[in-house]
């Protein structure tokens, strides 16, 4: 089954090499990388490792436009992941 979950990418505000991850529907599910693509990664596999418990399971989305209209300003993108 495909799970695809809009996350917010931001950069470190103490450190610019750095991006933050935060994914708004899924309360406490954060992570962070060395640049974006590296942020991109470790996104997919903090949201692999939820796969395994119901709370992501059961959380219906926020559609991706409406995301980017709640972070305006921030880079917002889909993550997948399938198990």
């Amino acid at each position: 089954m495909k799970y695809s979950f809009p996350a917010v990418f931001e950069k470190d505000k103490s450190n610019p090499k750095f991006v933050n991850v935060t994914f708004p529907d899924l309360m406490g599910v954060v992570t962070f990388g060395e640049g974006i693509n590296d942020a991109r990664k470790m996104a997919k596999d903090v949201l692999l490792s939820m796969l395994d418990f119901d709370y992501i399971k059961n959380t219906k989305p926020t559609s991706l436009e409406k995301t980017k209209q709640n972070f305006q300003g921030k880079i917002v993108e889909l993550v997948e992941v399938e198990k």
